[in-house]
């Protein structure tokens, strides 16, 4: 369904797509949950970016993280951090 232009009542067409961040604690070797979704948002990125399927590895498990959000991601600034 995701590939199934839908069609508007103005009579436009919009193409729609989907992005889905995976972890798995195999591959990370953790079962911190705060950490599987840490690298699974990271990959999840990394896949919007790419445009292939990414899951999560070691390297998406470092990113930095403000408030629990991926640093210069919305609500991590300077505002963010008092809070």
């Amino acid at each position: 369904m995701l590939h199934t232009p839908v069609h508007l009542d103005d009579e436009q067409t919009v193409d729609v797509a989907a992005s889905i961040g995976a972890a798995t604690p195999d591959i990370l070797n953790t079962r911190d949950l705060s950490v599987l979704q840490q690298a699974a948002d990271a990959a999840l990125y990394d896949g919007k970016h790419s445009g292939h399927a990414v899951l999560a590895d070691a390297r998406h498990a470092t990113h930095t993280s403000i408030n629990g959000r991926r640093a210069g991601r919305p609500g991590t600034g300077i505002r963010a951090r008092a809070a």
